[in-house]
Order: structure tokens, then sequence, then C-alpha cells
């Protein structure tokens, strides 16, 4: 957890002590957006290999954000929340941090072959709906030359369509090097954002994304993965994926488009926190199934 804290924790300092002041977090989500993370889209596009097998597990990511999404909006409409707190909460309600926290939790219970399905779960499933839907979303309207020019989608598809063509190892060690600023800077982007009265203010609808998130998706997953018959592995880190507590660029959609970051970013660091304690729970549930 120090890789999360230290950044966020800094940055909050900072911004007290007057170093960094009111609106500074915008010029790193910019940095972000614009640059690092359209660099790490492309690394991921041209790095995987297709086949039928990834069709399928991103049919899975697919399936249980759009259920989690039907569900989150439905729950906006019973709470009679304001527009911005609705597609904040829709937000973290349907997409899940299948990255930052996916990649070592795969690792770590399935190894190298598992953490090569959740790159596939979290580059061509998660992602690819986050930079679609996940931007009419957070931008309240549908708009497909942003989305087309949404720069991380721009880098997946340049990525995909590149992967014939080699790329020297130096150029490769550079992309990688700028890839790798991309979650430091996140966060400390969302320490300058964030203040804990905003966090506390938000706890209980912060607790309701995070179970809409993770237990929706786990048991809407467990059912895709048994109809697309996957290999072992495949499903096991399809569904561990799919609960995954809430992605940390739905914070970053809140601060570029304006929404509650208070509320994006409390949903986030619950998630993270409880995902300690359900995680090895959830794994030996899949264990027992698969």
């Amino acid at each position: 957890m120090l890789e999360i804290i230290i950044p966020i924790l800094s940055a909050s300092l900072l911004k007290r002590l007057g170093v960094f002041k009111e609106g500074h977090e915008r010029i790193l989500i910019d940095y972000v957006l614009f640059f690092s993370l359209p660099i790490l889209s492309f690394k991921a596009g041209y790095d995987i290999h297709t086949s039928t097998e990834i069709l399928k597990v991103s049919s899975i990511a697919w399936t249980s954000i759009l259920v989690c999404m039907l569900f989150a909006f439905t729950i906006t409409k019973l709470l009679k929340l304001n527009d911005k707190n609705a597609r904040t909460f829709l937000l973290v309600s349907s997409f899940g941090n299948t990255a930052f926290l996916g990649y070592p939790y795969a690792y770590t219970h399935f190894g190298q072959e598992g953490l090569q399905v959740a790159i596939i779960y979290d580059n061509i499933g998660s992602f690819l709906l986050v930079s679609s839907l996940g931007i009419i979303i957070a931008s309240g309207k549908p708009n497909l030359k942003e989305i087309l020019l949404f720069p991380p989608f721009l880098g997946l598809v340049l990525g995909l369509l590149t992967k014939s063509f080699y790329i020297p190892f130096t150029l490769v060690k550079a992309l990688d090097f700028v890839a790798l600023s991309t979650l430091p800077v996140i966060l400390f982007a969302l320490g300058l954002s964030i203040d804990l009265t905003g966090i506390r203010k938000n706890l209980k609808l912060s607790l309701l994304a995070v179970l809409v998130k993770v237990f929706i998706a786990f048991f809407v997953s467990l059912i895709a993965a048994k109809l697309f018959n996957l290999p072992e592995i495949a499903m096991k880190v399809s569904v561990l994926e799919s609960a995954m507590p809430p992605m940390m660029f739905s914070a970053v959609l809140a601060i570029r488009y304006n929404l509650n970051p208070n509320l994006a970013f409390s949903a986030v660091s619950l998630g993270m926190v409880l995902s300690f304690a359900y995680v090895p729970f959830l794994v030996r549930v899949v264990e027992r199934l698969f």
C-alpha cells in the first residue's frame, strides 16, 4: 500500500504547504491522458497476441461491465442523485482496477499464465469500454469524435495496427520509461484533488459503489465464464479480474470532466483496502468452482 499512500499523502502535504495550488492537478491529468497513457496503451496493443480466447475473455469483461452499469444506473435513479454524482457513481460502479490491482493479484494466485490473461482482460476488455462508454458517461453526451480522438484509445489502436512492424529495442526502452510514469502521476494528481472531509462525506455512497462493482460483476462473470467454456486458468483469472474494485482511471475521468473526484477517490481507495480481505476469499471460491 505504500506505493499508493506515499504519492497521495505527499501531494496532499505539498498542497497544504502551498507548493501546489488549486487546479494544478489538471496539468498532471493532461500529462497522463495526452502523453504517458497513450504510450502505455500503444505498448499494450503492440504486445497482445490475438486469438479466439482473447475474444471470449474480453466478452466476459464487457458483459460484467454492462450489467454493473445497468445496476448502477438503477441505483442513481432510486437515490435521485444529481447529474455529477450520478455520472461519477456510474464510473466507479462499472469499471474495475484490472491493471494496478488485477495484474499483481493474477500473478500472485495464477502465475505468469494468469498474468497474460489479466493483460488481455484489462486492455481489450476493460480499456476499450472505459475509453468509449466511460468517456460518454463522464462527458454526459455521446460524442463519437471525442471517443475516436481520445489519445489512449488512439494509442491502443495504433499498437494493434503496427504489430507486424519491428520496433528497435532502444525505442521500446524509451517507451517503457514514459509508460512507467503513468501510475505515480495519477496518484499524485489524485492526492492534489482530494480532501479527507470529502472522503468521509461520500463514504456510504462509495461503499455501495464497491459492492456493486465487486459482487455483481463476480456473479455475472461466473455465469459468463461457464458459458464461454474457456480453459481453466482463463476462466479463473477472468472472474478474478471482474471482481476488482473501482478503477483508478475513473477518478481521472472525474477530475478531467469536473464531476465529483472526492466520491471517485473515496470509492477507489475503499475498494483497494477491502480487496486485501475479499480477494483471497473469492480466489478460494473460484478454485472450488473451476
